[in-house]
């Protein structure tokens, strides 16, 4: 059933939704739209949450209720489930979870075109290469979820067993660096700020990028809803991608701050320089492919993410890329 909704939806993701997207509006006006992170609220989510807080969904008459997750995994199972209008995951997550286990999901957006995520270790035994985690034990976040996954396929680029990697759950917060620093762990993996906060905080961390190929963190949402009342997404990503672009534009990100932390309690906001600079860094991810592609899904990118996928046998057969995102609801948000 879910193969003909999809169908159904991709043919239909033109000229049908700007139809219902202009004339019902009376009908979503007073709807909520529920959205879900993959963790406790970070500057990472400055998008929804400036949106938020700024009342540029209000604008949308949109009433948006953000909830904190716990790992990836839950995004997916909360809009699956319908529990949730939508939710950010990880690519590499969400491609895996589409094409092995046909789950009834689709991106309407990619808001981290890089991976956001780093390998944290310390100077005195870095990790410089993917090939240097062998042996270790790893911290993360999330097991099943967007970083292991992430890990898992650089490990395999490499030509590296991911099953030479012990990885653990640990919070996704630079205090959990301090596993490494007590030889509990040979390395973390953390987001932008988790990143951001132990080397500003900590002495003697090293810190790796990493750089899979793959879009990095996406929003993504049940096709049959986009269908059944398209309004309320074009109206969340217009509201997105407004504060988004502020957000990347600005020169002084203190304002925004201010505004952020009225409306929620962030993790790190409190030392206005140190997020200061995690919100300039997440916002440099999202205009990495030029600010035209804010929020847009990047068809080369999916292009590549399919094949590298396929090469590493994380993903168990070669799907069009296409059938795995639309930047119709995008388009239909710009064009106002």
């Amino acid at each position: 059933m879910f193969q003909s909704t999809r169908r159904r939806f991709l043919q239909g993701a033109g000229a049908g939704f700007v139809l219902l997207a202009s004339g019902n509006s009376a009908f979503t006006a007073n709807k909520t739209f529920r959205f879900i992170t993959p963790f406790t609220l970070s500057l990472a989510f400055s998008p929804v949450l400036y949106a938020s807080a700024a009342g540029y969904y209000e604008d949308e008459g949109l009433n948006v209720e953000i909830e904190a997750g716990k790992g990836a995994s839950l995004v997916s199972q909360m809009v699956i489930a319908k529990r949730m209008e939508s939710g950010r995951t990880g690519g590499t997550n969400y491609i895996v979870s589409n094409v092995n286990d046909n789950a009834p999901m689709i991106s309407i957006a990619t808001i981290a075109q890089l991976s956001p995520f780093f390998v944290l270790s310390t100077d005195k035994d870095p990790v410089k290469t993917m090939a240097d985690l062998q042996g270790r034990t790893v911290g993360m976040a999330t097991l099943g979820g967007s970083m292991e996954g992430t890990i898992d396929l650089m490990l395999k680029k490499e030509g590296i067993s991911p099953d030479s990697v012990n990885k653990v759950k640990v919070a996704d917060s630079a205090a959990s660096f301090a596993l490494v620093e007590a030889g509990r762990a040979g390395a973390f993996v953390g987001n932008i700020s988790s990143m951001i906060t132990a080397t500003h905080g900590m002495d003697g961390v090293h810190s790796m990028a990493i750089d899979d190929g793959i879009p990095g963190q996406v929003y993504v949402a049940r096709p049959d809803e986009i269908e059944a009342d398209p309004e309320r997404f074009v109206k969340f990503l217009r509201g997105t991608h407004r504060a988004a672009v502020e957000i990347v534009e600005a020169q002084d990100l203190g304002p925004i701050l201010d505004k952020i932390a009225s409306k929620y309690e962030v993790n790190g906001i409190a030392d206005r320089a140190i997020a200061s600079e995690d919100l300039r860094a997440n916002a440099d991810n999202w205009a990495s492919k030029g600010k035209e592609n804010i929020l847009r899904n990047v068809p080369e990118v999916w292009d590549s993410a399919v094949k590298l996928l396929a090469e590493a046998k994380l993903i168990n057969k070669v799907v069009d890329p296409q059938t795995l995102y639309t930047n119709s609801l995008l388009e239909q948000a710009l064009a106002k």
